[in-house]
């Protein structure tokens, strides 16, 4: 009598596994998948000085796959200003 009662019981548990072991599976996927995206960051170079015939503002973008916080410091990272000659080199990148 005990050992039925054990074997019912390990049964319901055999397939309340079944039912519950590939919802959890696909959850773990879910979110490990939903952390990483492709993001765009998208850098204004701007130059400004007194001499003539200096190149046109101008938009570069490229694409940056990883978590947010992370791909916005990789972007924000490019971001830069520079003086030589009296030219000044502006920068600044933000991810969109």
């Amino acid at each position: 009598m005990v050992k039925k009662l054990v074997l019912l019981h390990l049964a319901e548990y055999s397939i309340s596994m079944k039912k519950i072991l590939p919802v959890l599976i696909l959850s773990v996927i879910l979110m490990a998948s939903s952390c990483t995206q492709e993001y765009v960051c998208q850098c204004a170079i701007k130059y400004t000085g007194n001499p003539p015939g200096l190149p046109d503002s101008s938009i570069v973008e490229f694409k940056i796959k990883d978590k947010k916080k992370e791909a916005i410091k990789k972007c924000e990272a490019n971001s830069t200003t520079s003086t030589k000659d009296g030219i000044t080199l502006d920068e600044k990148c933000r991810i969109y």
